[in-house]
C-alpha cells in the first residue's frame, strides 16, 4: 500500500487556502478560455458563411479549430503556468514541512511568489531546469529492473510498461522542486540532482507511492466529471441545437480544473511525506556517480550549473 496520510495532506492544503482559490480561479479561468475560444471559432465561421446557403455548417470546424488555437497557446504558456501557479505553491508547502507559519489571505500569495523568485529569478530558467529535472527522471527506470513480465513477455508489452512506469518517475518532478525549497539551499541545479539520485535510490518506494498519488488525481477527475456534465447539460437543454461532443468535453476541461486546483496538490502533499525523509538521509555518492556516468540529462543538469 502507500505510504502517506491523505487526510494530513489534505489538511495540509487546507493551510494554504488562499493559494488554493487563486489557483482554482486560474484553472477556471483556462476552462473559460477553452470555452470562449470554442465559441469564437464557430461564430466566426458562421459569419463568414452567413451568404451561404447552409451559414452554420462551417460552425463545427470554427469550433474545433477555436478550441485547437487555445489549447496550443495553453501549451506554449507551460512556463508561465509552471512559474505562476504550481512553483509558488510548492514553496509554500515546503515550508509547512519545515514547521514555519505562513501569512494569511492575499498576503500568503505574495509571499509565495517571492519565495519562488529567490531561487528563481526568471521564468526561463525554472522551466529549464523542471524539464531537464522531467528527462533525468524519466532515464532513472532505465537502470531498473521494470516488471515486464507481468504484461507478458511481448516486445510491446515490455514497452508499454516501461512508457507507462518513465512517465509515472518523470511526474515527481514537483517533488525536486519542493525539495530545493525546503532544503534552503541556493542552487537549485545543485540541490535537484540530488533528488534525482534519491529517486534513483529507492526508486520501488517512490514510484509505488507515486502511482497511487497519481490514481488519487484520477479519481479527482472522475468524480468531478458526471457532475460537471449533469449541470453542463442543464445549461444547455433549452438550446434550440445540437451541440454532439462538446458538453462532454468542456465537463472534462472543467473537471481538469478542478482536480489541478485541489487534487494535485493534495497529491503533492502526500508525496512530500514520502519524498523528503528519504531524500533527508542523503544521496548514495556512488549511486551518484553512476547515475552521473549513465545518465546523459542528468548530467546535463550540473553541467548548466557549472556553466552558469
Amino acid at each position: 500500500m502507500w505510504d502517506f496520510n491523505v487526510l494530513a495532506a489534505t489538511r495540509t492544503i487546507e493551510r494554504t487556502m488562499p493559494y488554493v482559490l487563486y489557483r482554482l480561479f486560474i484553472c477556471l479561468g483556462m476552462g473559460l478560455g477553452y470555452l470562449f475560444a470554442t465559441l469564437a471559432g464557430a461564430g466566426t465561421f458562421i459569419g463568414l458563411a452567413s451568404l451561404s446557403r447552409n451559414p452554420t455548417a462551417l460552425g463545427p470546424f470554427g469550433a474545433v479549430l477555436g478550441f485547437a488555437a487555445f489549447g496550443f497557446l495553453m501549451y506554449k504558456a507551460r512556463p508561465h503556468w509552471l512559474y505562476r501557479v504550481k512553483a509558488p505553491q510548492l514553496a509554500l508547502l515546503a515550508d509547512l514541512a519545515k514547521g514555519e507559519s505562513l501569512p494569511v489571505g492575499k498576503a500568503q500569495i505574495d509571499y509565495a511568489k517571492r519565495q519562488l523568485a529567490l531561487s528563481f529569478p526568471s521564468v526561463r530558467k525554472l522551466f529549464e531546469l523542471d524539464q531537464d529535472s522531467r528527462r533525468a527522471l524519466a532515464e532513472v527506470p532505465e537502470f531498473h529492473q521494470t516488471p515486464a513480465g507481468r504484461l507478458g513477455n511481448s516486445p510491446l508489452s515490455r514497452k508499454l510498461l516501461a512508457r507507462i512506469v518513465a512517465a509515472l518517475s518523470a511526474r515527481g518532478h514537483q517533488s525536486l522542486l519542493a525539495w530545493h525549497f525546503f532544503s534552503g539551499a541556493d542552487d537549485p541545479r545543485r540541490t535537484i540532482p540530488i533528488g534525482v539520485v534519491v529517486q534513483y535510490q529507492h526508486f520501488a518506494k517512490l514510484i509505488k507511492n507515486r502511482l497511487y498519488a497519481s490514481l488519487f488525481e484520477g479519481l479527482g477527475f472522475i468524480a468531478a466529471f458526471p457532475l460537471l456534465l449533469i449541470g453542463i447539460k442543464k445549461i444547455v437543454a433549452g438550446w434550440p441545437l445540437s451541440l454532439g461532443f462538446w458538453p462532454y468535453l468542456f465537463a472534462a476541461v472543467f473537471s481538469w480544473a478542478v482536480k489541478a486546483a485541489f487534487f494535485e496538490p493534495i497529491a503533492e502533499a502526500a508525496m512530500m511525506q514520502v519524498f523528503f525523509p528519504l531524500a533527508e538521509q542523503g544521496a548514495n555518492p556512488q549511486l551518484e556517480a553512476d547515475l552521473t556516468q549513465r545518465s546523459a540529462s542528468f548530467r546535463a543538469i550540473r553541467d548548466k550549473s557549472d556553466r552558469s
